[in-house]
């Protein structure tokens, strides 16, 4: 298949912003996963307009994950529709009225400690893994390990 940047382009950008990977793109286009790198890359280095493309779908749908993630931290507000059903003298059922009923999402601890840990990578503040230095100053020492000796079967 032919690149065009008109057809292809936005058709990239669409996959892109809904989270497609490179295989599945280049499945979409019917090329080859090697084909999708090259159109989205110039011999120097620099995006195409194909390469754009994707990297403003993909940035799009981040951001869009970031802010559930957020929500999810801080917790959330919602309006949900409930509807009643009626039971008519002849047994139907219907529709009877429907009300709108607020609801909230409280903070979730684990979406909290997730975001935590990532957003303080560099400082380690919240990091689940623990550096732990064993070093002894700077000067170099020798460490000698001692294993019990070789039981002899006798014949020596």
């Amino acid at each position: 298949m032919k690149y065009n940047h008109e057809y292809h382009d936005p058709w990239a950008w669409s996959l892109a912003i809904k989270g497609a990977t490179a295989e599945e793109i280049a499945e979409a286009f019917g090329v080859s996963k090697r084909t999708v790198i090259r159109w989205t890359w110039n011999s120097d280095g620099t995006l195409t307009s194909f390469g754009e493309a994707l990297q403003s779908g993909r940035e799009a749908a981040d951001a869009r994950v970031v802010k559930k993630l957020f929500e999810r931290c801080m917790g959330y507000d919602f309006e949900e529709e409930q509807r009643i059903i009626e039971v008519g003298k002849d047994g139907t059922n219907k529709i009877g009225s429907i009300k709108t009923v607020k609801k909230h999402v409280p903070p979730d601890t684990m979406a909290i400690m997730y975001w935590l840990n990532n957003r303080s990578r560099r400082t380690g503040e919240w990091s689940q893994r623990q550096e732990v230095d064993v070093s002894i100053g700077t000067e170099e020492r020798e460490v000698f390990i001692y294993l019990p000796a070789k039981e002899s079967d006798g014949d020596e």
